[in-house]
Parts: C-alpha cells; sequence; structure tokens
C-alpha cells in the first residue's frame, strides 16, 4: 500500500523529531541559576574536560548581560574551578579574556611565548554584541550567527552581550579548530517547531 503525499510528509517529520530529541537530551548539561531564559557556556580543555552548562536568568533588553556574566554564574556555581582574567580594555570599559582556568590544582594557562598556542579562544553563537561597541574601537565583524560558532572578541559588554539560547565557549587550544560541542537550539524550540509542521500536515490531510 503506498503512502499518500500527506502521510509521508507526516511521517518525515515523526523521523526527523525522533532523530532530534536524542541528540538534545543525551547532551550532558549542568543547569545553573533560575529564570525563565538561558545561555549556553562550554568550557573545553584537556584538564576541564567538555562540560556544558546551561544558565538561567531572566533576560530584559537593555541589560548588560554579557559572557562575563556567564562566567561568574559557572564559577560560583562550581567552586572547584577558578579563573585568572586579563583586561584588553580599559577600567571604564573592560573587555575580559582568560588568562587561565585551575581544576583539580592544574593550571591550564595560555602559551607565553610565539606562537602562544595554546590559548583559551573565545567562541561564540547567537546573542549580540560587536555592534554595540565604543567609538575608539574601529573593528566590527558583525552580530554572531547563530547555529555556527564564530570567533569572539572579549567576554564581556559591549563586546559581547548574550540573549536567551545564545551560546559561548571557552575552548583551550590553537584557535584553529571550533569546540566539540555543537551550539544547538534549546530542546523547547525544536519540539514547538515539530508540533507546528505536525499542525500543518494535519490541516493539509483535512482539506
Amino acid at each position: 500500500m503506498k503512502l499518500s503525499q500527506s502521510r509521508r510528509g507526516f511521517l518525515a517529520v515523526v523521523v526527523a523529531g525522533a532523530c532530534l530529541l536524542p541528540s538534545v537530551s543525551s547532551a550532558a548539561t549542568i543547569s545553573v541559576g533560575s529564570g525563565p531564559d538561558s545561555s549556553f557556556l562550554v568550557l573545553e580543555s584537556p584538564n576541564l574536560g567538555v562540560r556544558t552548562y546551561e544558565i538561567h536568568y531572566t533576560y530584559q533588553s537593555g541589560q548588560q548581560q554579557d559572557g562575563y556574566f556567564l562566567l561568574s554564574q559557572v564559577l560560583s556555581f562550581d567552586s572547584s574551578i577558578t579563573a585568572n582574567l586579563g583586561n584588553g580594555g580599559t577600567v571604564e570599559v573592560p573587555n575580559y579574556f582568560i588568562n587561565s582556568f585551575t581544576y583539580n590544582s592544574v593550571i591550564e594557562e595560555g602559551a607565553p611565548d610565539p606562537p602562544y598556542t595554546p590559548y583559551w579562544v573565545h567562541w561564540v553563537s547567537g546573542g549580540k554584541g560587536f555592534q554595540d561597541q565604543p567609538p575608539t574601537y574601529s573593528f566590527n565583524p558583525g552580530v554572531p550567527d547563530p547555529g555556527i560558532w564564530t570567533t569572539g572578541y572579549g567576554i564581556s559588554s559591549p563586546f559581547r552581550l548574550i540573549t536567551p539560547g545564545s551560546w559561548d565557549a571557552l575552548y583551550f587550544s590553537d584557535g584553529n579548530s571550533a569546540p566539540s560541542v555543537a551550539p544547538i537550539p534549546e530542546t523547547s524550540s525544536l519540539l514547538l517547531t515539530l508540533l507546528g509542521s505536525l499542525t500543518i500536515f494535519k490541516r493539509r490531510r483535512n482539506h
């Protein structure tokens, strides 16, 4: 028996949803904080391993919630990890970057000599901030695209502002490869997309 076009489409959506949901639910994500909104921070290195944190908060447009905020929440949550930060900006407009992380008495610090690798590379996906830089800062690479990793330019505002669903990563590497964790949509977003698709197919079938 051949399936009608609407039935084939319905089946395709169900199969796609079944494939997507395990990939999200199987990811080892550590929940931090509280609030209706969330953004993600990935820490990756030989010593730390791969740690994905979902930081919950209340997003309000105009607030300076940045990558530094995400890192601060994680460090407050997990006292076994400490970080040493540098400031590439000014006192008035700081531009924080990571010098080192310490975990289990092991320090992973950026190399002091050329070619200065490995070091803590900042990666971003989604969010905003690049367009809100001070007038004295001439380089403007644009807003980072969601769903893919882009090299960041400092974890603090105005160089990096987060929005619900955005991703940041700090990866101890040579800077030539992106983090091993993909910046995927939240589970709720995938479910809403799936349910919306099912509704469309159901309507088509009933007409």
